[in-house]
Protein backbone atom coordinates (compact mmCIF):
# COMPACT_ATOMS: atom_id res chain seq x y z
CA UNK A 1 0.00 0.00 0.00
CA UNK A 2 2.79 2.43 0.83
CA UNK A 3 4.18 1.99 -2.68
CA UNK A 4 0.88 3.21 -4.14
CA UNK A 5 1.15 6.36 -2.04
CA UNK A 6 4.69 6.88 -3.31
CA UNK A 7 3.53 6.65 -6.92
CA UNK A 8 0.67 9.08 -6.26
CA UNK A 9 2.96 11.62 -4.59
CA UNK A 10 5.46 11.48 -7.46
CA UNK A 11 2.69 11.97 -10.02
CA UNK A 12 1.14 14.89 -8.12
CA UNK A 13 4.50 16.64 -7.69
CA UNK A 14 5.26 16.25 -11.38
CA UNK A 15 1.87 17.66 -12.37
CA UNK A 16 2.30 20.55 -9.97
CA UNK A 17 5.64 21.40 -11.58
CA UNK A 18 3.86 21.45 -14.94
CA UNK A 19 1.19 23.79 -13.59
CA UNK A 20 3.83 26.17 -12.21
CA UNK A 21 5.63 26.20 -15.53
CA UNK A 22 2.45 27.01 -17.45
CA UNK A 23 2.17 30.58 -16.19
CA UNK A 24 2.96 33.68 -18.20
CA UNK A 25 1.78 37.23 -18.70
CA UNK A 26 -0.20 39.20 -21.21
CA UNK A 27 -0.59 42.89 -21.95
CA UNK A 28 -2.63 45.19 -24.14
CA UNK A 29 -1.88 48.78 -25.16
CA UNK A 30 -3.37 51.28 -27.58
CA UNK A 31 -1.40 53.77 -29.66
CA UNK A 32 -2.76 56.44 -31.98
CA UNK A 33 -2.43 56.13 -35.75
CA UNK A 34 0.51 58.55 -35.63
CA UNK A 35 2.65 55.87 -33.98
CA UNK A 36 4.44 52.96 -35.60
CA UNK A 37 4.59 50.00 -33.22
CA UNK A 38 6.46 46.72 -32.92
CA UNK A 39 6.42 43.81 -30.48
CA UNK A 40 8.91 41.14 -29.51
CA UNK A 41 6.60 38.45 -30.87
CA UNK A 42 6.36 40.09 -34.30
CA UNK A 43 8.04 38.63 -37.38
CA UNK A 44 11.07 40.59 -38.56
CA UNK A 45 9.10 41.89 -41.53
CA UNK A 46 6.62 43.54 -39.13
CA UNK A 47 9.42 45.71 -37.73
CA UNK A 48 10.07 47.51 -41.03
CA UNK A 49 8.12 50.71 -40.33
CA UNK A 50 9.63 51.20 -36.87
CA UNK A 51 13.10 50.41 -38.18
CA UNK A 52 12.72 53.03 -40.92
CA UNK A 53 11.76 55.71 -38.40
CA UNK A 54 14.89 54.92 -36.40
CA UNK A 55 17.03 54.68 -39.57
CA UNK A 56 17.95 51.20 -38.40
CA UNK A 57 18.33 47.89 -40.17
CA UNK A 58 15.37 45.60 -39.40
CA UNK A 59 17.63 42.75 -38.25
CA UNK A 60 19.49 45.10 -35.90
CA UNK A 61 16.18 46.31 -34.46
CA UNK A 62 15.17 42.70 -33.86
CA UNK A 63 18.47 42.11 -32.04
CA UNK A 64 17.96 45.35 -30.09
CA UNK A 65 14.67 43.95 -28.74
CA UNK A 66 16.34 40.80 -27.46
CA UNK A 67 19.42 42.48 -26.03
CA UNK A 68 17.47 45.12 -24.11
CA UNK A 69 14.60 43.05 -22.76
CA UNK A 70 12.09 44.94 -24.93
CA UNK A 71 8.64 43.54 -25.53
CA UNK A 72 7.04 46.63 -27.12
CA UNK A 73 8.21 49.75 -28.94
CA UNK A 74 6.25 52.69 -30.36
CA UNK A 75 7.54 55.82 -32.08
CA UNK A 76 5.67 58.85 -33.40
CA UNK A 77 5.92 60.03 -37.01
CA UNK A 78 8.23 62.91 -36.03
CA UNK A 79 10.35 60.48 -33.93
CA UNK A 80 10.07 62.83 -30.96
CA UNK A 81 7.81 60.68 -28.79
CA UNK A 82 8.58 57.07 -27.92
CA UNK A 83 7.23 54.36 -25.64
CA UNK A 84 9.25 51.32 -24.65
CA UNK A 85 8.07 48.42 -22.53
CA UNK A 86 10.73 46.06 -21.21
CA UNK A 87 10.84 43.15 -18.78
CA UNK A 88 13.73 41.77 -16.73
CA UNK A 89 14.11 39.03 -14.14
CA UNK A 90 16.25 39.74 -11.08
CA UNK A 91 16.56 38.43 -7.53
CA UNK A 92 14.01 40.91 -6.19
CA UNK A 93 11.35 40.31 -8.83
CA UNK A 94 11.80 36.54 -8.59
CA UNK A 95 11.37 36.68 -4.81
CA UNK A 96 8.36 39.03 -4.85
CA UNK A 97 6.63 37.44 -7.90
CA UNK A 98 3.99 40.20 -8.12
CA UNK A 99 3.76 43.75 -6.77
CA UNK A 100 0.38 42.95 -5.22
CA UNK A 101 2.20 40.81 -2.62
CA UNK A 102 4.14 43.80 -1.28
CA UNK A 103 2.80 45.54 1.82
CA UNK A 104 3.47 49.19 2.60
CA UNK A 105 6.94 48.42 3.95
CA UNK A 106 7.79 46.35 0.88
CA UNK A 107 6.54 49.05 -1.49
CA UNK A 108 8.65 51.63 0.33
CA UNK A 109 11.73 49.43 0.01
CA UNK A 110 10.99 48.91 -3.68
CA UNK A 111 10.54 52.65 -4.19
CA UNK A 112 13.81 53.41 -2.40
CA UNK A 113 15.63 50.85 -4.53
CA UNK A 114 14.30 52.53 -7.66
CA UNK A 115 14.77 56.12 -6.55
CA UNK A 116 17.04 57.30 -3.73
CA UNK A 117 16.48 61.01 -4.44
CA UNK A 118 14.49 62.44 -1.52
CA UNK A 119 13.62 65.56 -3.53
CA UNK A 120 11.91 63.52 -6.23
CA UNK A 121 10.88 60.12 -4.82
CA UNK A 122 9.02 57.44 -6.76
CA UNK A 123 5.25 57.92 -6.62
CA UNK A 124 2.80 55.04 -6.21
CA UNK A 125 0.07 55.05 -8.87
CA UNK A 126 -2.60 52.54 -9.88
CA UNK A 127 -3.62 51.74 -13.43
CA UNK A 128 -6.21 49.17 -14.53
CA UNK A 129 -6.03 47.36 -11.20
CA UNK A 130 -2.25 47.18 -10.99
CA UNK A 131 0.16 49.21 -8.84
CA UNK A 132 3.12 51.01 -10.39
CA UNK A 133 5.92 53.18 -9.10
CA UNK A 134 6.29 56.30 -11.23
CA UNK A 135 9.52 58.27 -11.66
CA UNK A 136 9.85 61.34 -13.86
CA UNK A 137 12.87 63.33 -15.02
CA UNK A 138 13.12 66.46 -17.16
CA UNK A 139 16.45 66.59 -18.94
CA UNK A 140 18.16 68.63 -21.62
CA UNK A 141 20.79 68.06 -24.26
CA UNK A 142 21.79 69.44 -27.63
CA UNK A 143 18.37 68.45 -28.96
CA UNK A 144 16.49 70.50 -26.36
CA UNK A 145 14.41 69.73 -23.26
CA UNK A 146 12.65 66.39 -22.94
CA UNK A 147 10.86 64.36 -20.26
CA UNK A 148 11.39 60.71 -19.35
CA UNK A 149 8.50 59.06 -17.50
CA UNK A 150 8.75 55.52 -16.18
CA UNK A 151 6.08 53.30 -14.64
CA UNK A 152 7.56 50.25 -12.92
CA UNK A 153 5.83 47.15 -11.60
CA UNK A 154 6.45 43.46 -10.85
CA UNK A 155 4.48 40.73 -12.58
CA UNK A 156 5.17 37.06 -13.30
CA UNK A 157 8.55 37.21 -11.48
CA UNK A 158 9.71 40.05 -13.74
CA UNK A 159 10.20 43.78 -13.32
CA UNK A 160 8.33 45.63 -16.07
CA UNK A 161 9.30 49.13 -17.20
CA UNK A 162 6.86 51.30 -19.15
CA UNK A 163 9.09 54.13 -20.36
CA UNK A 164 7.85 57.23 -22.18
CA UNK A 165 10.07 59.83 -23.88
CA UNK A 166 8.68 63.13 -25.17
CA UNK A 167 9.86 66.71 -25.79
CA UNK A 168 8.90 69.33 -23.22
CA UNK A 169 9.02 69.78 -19.48
CA UNK A 170 6.23 67.36 -18.57
CA UNK A 171 4.72 64.04 -19.62
CA UNK A 172 2.88 64.46 -22.91
CA UNK A 173 -0.81 63.68 -23.43
CA UNK A 174 0.19 60.88 -25.86
CA UNK A 175 2.32 59.12 -23.23
CA UNK A 176 -0.44 59.66 -20.67
CA UNK A 177 -3.08 58.13 -22.92
CA UNK A 178 -0.92 55.12 -23.82
CA UNK A 179 -0.20 54.36 -20.18
CA UNK A 180 -3.90 54.62 -19.26
CA UNK A 181 -4.65 52.07 -21.99
CA UNK A 182 -1.91 49.72 -20.80
CA UNK A 183 -3.10 46.53 -19.08
CA UNK A 184 -0.68 43.97 -17.68
CA UNK A 185 -1.59 40.77 -15.88
CA UNK A 186 -0.31 37.32 -15.06
CA UNK A 187 -2.11 34.60 -16.93
CA UNK A 188 -2.23 30.84 -17.27
CA UNK A 189 -0.81 29.73 -20.59
CA UNK A 190 -3.72 28.46 -22.67
CA UNK A 191 -2.94 27.64 -26.26
CA UNK A 192 -2.77 24.45 -28.29
CA UNK A 193 1.02 24.18 -28.14
CA UNK A 194 1.05 24.34 -24.36
CA UNK A 195 -1.87 21.93 -24.13
CA UNK A 196 0.08 19.42 -26.20
CA UNK A 197 3.10 20.07 -23.99
CA UNK A 198 1.04 19.35 -20.85
CA UNK A 199 -0.43 16.17 -22.36
CA UNK A 200 3.03 14.96 -23.33
CA UNK A 201 4.27 15.59 -19.80
CA UNK A 202 1.23 13.83 -18.36
CA UNK A 203 2.18 10.85 -20.54
CA UNK A 204 5.73 10.99 -19.19
CA UNK A 205 4.40 11.11 -15.62
CA UNK A 206 2.08 8.16 -16.30
CA UNK A 207 4.91 6.18 -17.90
CA UNK A 208 7.11 6.94 -14.90
CA UNK A 209 4.41 5.81 -12.50
CA UNK A 210 3.93 2.57 -14.46
CA UNK A 211 7.69 2.03 -14.48
CA UNK A 212 7.84 2.49 -10.71
CA UNK A 213 5.01 -0.01 -10.23
CA UNK A 214 6.82 -2.49 -12.51
CA UNK A 215 10.08 -2.10 -10.59
CA UNK A 216 8.25 -2.59 -7.31
CA UNK A 217 6.63 -5.73 -8.78
CA UNK A 218 10.03 -7.09 -9.83
CA UNK A 219 11.43 -6.41 -6.36
CA UNK A 220 8.49 -8.18 -4.76
CA UNK A 221 8.89 -11.22 -7.04
CA UNK A 222 12.61 -11.40 -6.32
CA UNK A 223 12.00 -11.03 -2.59
CA UNK A 224 9.32 -13.72 -2.64
CA UNK A 225 11.54 -16.09 -4.69
CA UNK A 226 14.46 -15.56 -2.36
CA UNK A 227 12.24 -16.17 0.68
CA UNK A 228 10.87 -19.42 -0.78
CA UNK A 229 14.41 -20.53 -1.68
CA UNK A 230 15.63 -19.85 1.87
CA UNK A 231 12.67 -21.78 3.30
CA UNK A 232 13.35 -24.78 1.03
CA UNK A 233 17.01 -24.85 1.98
CA UNK A 234 16.10 -24.95 5.67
Amino acid sequence: MKYRYLVAVIAILALLSIAVGAVGYEYTINASDDFATAELTDDISALDEVAQRFNMDTTKLHDYFKQNGLIYLAVSADKQTQVKISAFSDNFSTTVADISYLDETGLTAFANAIREDDDSPAQLVENNGRKYLCVKDTLSDSGGVYTVTQYITICNNKTFYFSGYNPGEDTSSEIDAMFKSFRLQETDVDNNTDKYFIWINCGVVLFGAVAIVSIIGIIRVKTKTKKEKDENET
